[in-house]
């Protein structure tokens, strides 16, 4: 069985680096962070709060060295020259084996009204790092490293660029990006390449009358060309203060989400995906936690107090 599990994880990294390509991390909850995936929705919170979000993910739990992703964004709305506008900060780091790709994004998004609801349209740039510890991974059997995989180790800086269009109204929301418009390359062996990746997602909210529940069911999908996924998800609300929902990744895995707002502007949701191939069996399953928080910028004015004799 351990040599069983071994092999799994040996072939997953092999896959990987004959490949030569580091794609973007797919989150169940990513619904509750659109704007890792899209700059157009920078800017796109309630109230005009600002809204800061820290997404972990963690997958295979049973393998060593599993995949770990850790996502903290902040973003909000201002007015820039007159302009309503949103920015926003990404910091991200996805973790697999001996391989770390770090990275960060500024991203602004221009805003306005459009017939009942508000259209953003966003560009983000960064820099994608990678650094690649060594090939200390080697066969179950005990056998040497495989040669397909580099054996020293390296790291690698690159400039990236990410563009999307997003739409809110009261009752539904869509949105279309592309990420890594210039495919950067990293490292002289190529320890990472980003392909140019698409995304699309659209949802509609769908409130119960006399209730204070409502339903959201949302379609998203990704697609870098080579490869297309796509997911459906329904989160149920109930008011601002309880989250239900369930989901499915076509042929990977079933989604189940449960959250709730703790204190005033805090919620906490977490899902659990039930891998529904063969490696179910081996895996641990993938757990995943977004914490997310709003607050306001704004410093209320106090009441204005002079202490001079001559205003008395």
């Amino acid at each position: 069985m351990a040599n069983l599990k071994k092999g799994l994880w040996g072939v997953a990294m092999l896959l990987c680096f004959t490949a030569k390509a580091q794609q973007d991390p797919q989150f169940s909850l990513g619904f509750l962070n659109r704007v890792f995936t899209n700059p157009g929705e920078v800017g796109n919170t309630t109230e005009r709060l600002f809204c800061a979000t820290m997404a972990n993910r963690l997958e295979l739990m049973a393998f060593e060295g599993s995949p770990v992703v850790n996502v903290l964004s902040l973003h909000g709305p201002v007015t820039l020259f007159g302009i309503s506008s949103g920015i926003g900060i990404t910091l991200h780091n996805d973790v697999a084996g001996s391989l770390r790709a770090p990275g960060f994004n500024a991203a602004y998004a221009y805003r306005r009204p459009l017939f009942q609801g508000t259209l953003g349209i966003g560009i983000e740039m960064g820099m994608l790092s990678s650094w690649y510890a060594g090939n200390s991974w080697r066969l179950p059997d005990g056998g040497a490293s495989d040669q397909a995989v580099p054996a020293r180790e390296e790291a690698a800086l690159s400039f990236d660029m990410n563009a999307g269009v997003a739409y809110h109204s009261s009752t539904w929301f869509g949105g279309i990006a592309c990420k890594h418009l210039t495919a950067p390359t990293l490292g002289k062996e190529r320890i990472a390449q980003y392909r140019q990746t698409c995304y699309l997602y659209a949802g509609y909210r769908y409130p119960f009358a006399g209730s204070q529940w409502s339903i959201t069911p949302m379609f998203s999908m990704v697609t870098d060309f080579a490869q297309t996924s796509w997911r459906i998800d329904a989160a149920a609300r109930y008011g601002t203060k309880y989250l239900l929902g369930v989901g499915h990744r076509w042929r990977q895995a079933i989604t189940g989400m449960v959250g709730m707002n703790i204190l005033n502007g805090v919620e906490v949701v977490y899902a659990y995906d039930f891998f529904t191939s063969a490696v179910n069996r081996f895996s641990g399953g993938c757990h995943e936690l977004t914490v997310s928080y709003s607050f306001s910028l704004t410093v209320p004015k106090g009441t204005q107090r002079y202490k001079s004799i001559r205003y008395l």
